[in-house]
């Protein structure tokens, strides 16, 4: 519904939308099984909607919910939205410090054209248009490589001919599970793809 898209106090709320909440089993196992004060590994979630965009619809709740049971920053990755949207570490208000990355550009129509309009920070974007003999204004599908060694995470993230886009790489403090990174690097000179230079924090 155009008002709802183009409305950004719509879009962050917590109402007119599904909540998402995580239900309690799940909460307690994380709690419980995961104890994420007692292991100081590198924590990455998988989840179907995010918390924030810079381009659409917030789901707060979730965010919220953790804050409660992880103490320190992750790295999350979510889908919903269908794009390629990379950010620097944020938070919604009371909820967990994540460095989101959408990745929800895997097999539906690639959304494109709009403009980040929200505050939450962005690194990189894809915004190329992919040729595929119709007329439809559709982005490039792609896909998410993760390899892990010891405490180091590497990420390649490639468009559907395999074009690698963008690396990142992490790495983990086992003694305090502070994240180091992102050292994001963008590989594609291609200007519709949209990039933030960083350095590790």
């Amino acid at each position: 519904m155009p008002v709802f898209e183009k409305s950004k106090w719509i879009r962050k709320s917590i109402r007119f939308k599904p909540r998402c909440t995580f239900p309690d089993p799940l909460l307690s196992w994380l709690q419980d099984t995961v104890n994420p004060d007692a292991d100081k590994r590198g924590l990455l979630l998988l989840t179907h909607h995010g918390c924030y965009s810079a381009f659409s619809e917030w789901y707060q709740i979730p965010a919220k919910q953790l804050a409660r049971i992880i103490h320190r920053p992750v790295i999350w990755y979510w889908g919903h939205e269908h794009k390629l949207a990379i950010y620097d570490r944020y938070h919604v208000q009371d909820g967990i410090e994540a460095h989101g990355r959408c990745i929800g550009h895997g097999g539906m129509p690639v959304e494109r054209g709009k403009l980040p309009d929200l505050e939450c920070p962005w690194l990189a974007w894809d915004n190329r248009r992919y040729d595929n003999g119709e007329k439809i204004n559709a982005g490039f599908n792609g896909y998410v490589n993760l390899s892990f060694a010891g405490p180091d995470l590497h990420v390649d993230y490639l468009d559907l001919n395999s074009t690698l886009l963008l690396t990142e790489d992490w790495r983990v403090d086992l003694r305090s599970g502070e994240l180091q990174g992102p050292n994001l690097t963008k590989v594609l000179q291609d200007p519709s793809l949209h990039f933030r230079a960083t350095s590790a924090s």
